[in-house]
């Protein structure tokens, strides 16, 4: 996962926005799907003091959460011989 920060051309304003890429099974290509939309940059401003710095940590932990669930997965493969 990672910030997406996405200008508008328009007004200059920055969007926020968490995105997780992965790859389409039937097409085999990249993709990405947005986890949460966080807002422009500006008014998360008056939120937090510096919300980049403090998303990028939050997507952090989410990314370490992530593998640590995944590698709890375990594929039990069993191979059954016929006699």
């Amino acid at each position: 996962m990672f910030l997406r920060q996405v200008k508008n051309k328009k007004t200059g304003r920055i969007y926020l926005s968490i995105v997780q890429s992965y790859r389409d099974a039937n097409s085999k290509s990249p993709k990405s799907r947005t986890i949460k939309s966080l807002g422009y940059l500006d008014e998360l401003e008056k939120q937090y003091d510096d919300p980049i710095a403090f998303f990028n940590e939050k997507i952090k932990q989410m990314n370490e959460q992530y593998a640590s669930e995944r590698s709890s997965t375990t594929v039990l493969h069993i191979n059954f011989k016929r006699i």
